[in-house]
């Protein structure tokens, strides 16, 4: 009789395991049933408050006048931080990255001189670095170039901008989320899972957009956007 009731007991607990398993299953594919999920997104335009400017000051010298060369372009850059001095720009705004020559070369291959190039970088949130930058001539010599000249435009209060941001779409998610309950007669419990997409930053009215995140540099005036994943539960 013993070795009859072992067997049966063994049979019985594995049934009402089985029935628990079998009903939490059930629950959780039911409350899966009672959500929503949508994508809210925030937008927001702001106005750069630092300004990169990027340039290369260039002479050109003949075969053997490197030293004049060098001479000549540290005076361009003289010129060039007296004139930042002059409009409010301090010395410790400007930074100046080693000298390059490029050899020019002739008919035959015969070399005819060089190239000399000093790439320097000012950053400031002085509006007159702009001006200064479309007008070079201000600060120039003659002989003197000025290559690869570019402007770029950064916000010193982002990580602000984008905890901000998003929280409204967040909030935008939630608001989706309530449209689409209403419709069916149910309304939003809790958020149950939320996933921030990457930040598109870029100039206005703009359609780019990058699965890796963009930050353009390229205008002062900005538009920043983020999406937010996320799932609300249904009561």
């Amino acid at each position: 009789m013993r070795d009859r009731i072992l067997p049966s007991a063994i049979v019985a607990a594995g049934l009402v395991l089985a029935a628990l398993i079998f009903g939490l299953l059930f629950k959780q594919a039911r409350g899966a049933q009672h959500t929503v999920s949508v994508t809210g997104s925030a937008t927001q335009a702001f106005v750069s408050d630092v300004v990169k400017w990027r340039l290369v000051l260039s002479r050109s010298v003949a075969d053997g006048g490197q030293t004049q060369g060098y001479t000549q372009l540290r005076d361009d850059a003289e010129r060039l931080r007296e004139r930042l001095r002059q409009v409010g720009i301090p010395d410790t705004a400007l930074s100046m990255l080693p000298p390059t020559a490029q050899p020019m070369w002739g008919r035959e291959g015969v070399r005819t001189g060089y190239t000399l190039q000093q790439p320097v970088f000012i950053i400031s949130n002085s509006p007159a670095l702009e001006q200064l930058a479309l007008d070079p001539g201000a600060f120039t010599s003659a002989g003197t170039a000025v290559d690869q000249s570019q402007l770029e435009y950064f916000y010193t209060d982002i990580a602000r901008l984008k905890h901000s941001l998003l929280g409204a779409a967040t909030r935008d998610a939630q608001r989706r989320a309530e449209e689409i309950a209403r419709s069916t007669g149910a309304d939003v419990g809790g958020i149950l899972t939320a996933r921030a997409g990457v930040f598109q930053i870029t100039e206005p009215y703009s359609t780019e957009v990058s699965g890796m995140g963009m930050y353009n540099t390229s205008t002062r005036r900005k538009e920043i956007t983020v999406t937010v994943h996320a799932s609300f539960a249904l009561d």
